[in-house]
């Protein structure tokens, strides 16, 4: 591979790096607003008297509105939050092989054997 080339395939792993990394913060930045519907719904859903258990809340699905139950409104945000904790795992699991990968190519096994070295897994 010549010089050019090789440089031509860092700068767009770079590119890459970086496009998954402000993707991991919209992901983050999501999840958090998704955490505090939740703690606004589970606020609601504790305030809901016996007598009204189908007590209605107003969410945004895209261009409008819809009453739903509060109990059928927390679940659809649960599952949206099961959902973006997977994409961000993704997310994570790819920019750690590209920043291995970049290492690589730069020449830098140091930075390379850190960056694998991130790629540990907890066990549970």
């Amino acid at each position: 591979m010549d010089v050019v080339e090789r440089q031509a395939r860092i700068e767009a792993l770079a590119e890459d790096i970086l496009t998954d990394k402000q993707l991991s913060i919209d992901y983050d930045r999501k999840r958090q607003e998704n955490r505090e519907a939740l703690n606004k719904l589970r606020q609601q859903a504790k305030n809901v008297r016996p007598s009204r258990r189908l007590e209605t809340t107003a969410i945004n699905m895209g261009d409008f509105f819809l009453d739903v139950p509060v109990a059928k409104a927390q679940g659809m945000v649960e599952g949206a939050q099961k959902e973006l904790e997977s994409a961000i795992d993704d997310v994570r699991q790819r920019l750690k092989k590209k920043v291995e990968l970049l290492a690589r190519l730069e020449g830098d096994e140091s930075k390379a054997s850190i960056a694998r070295s991130m790629n540990l897994k907890a066990t549970n």
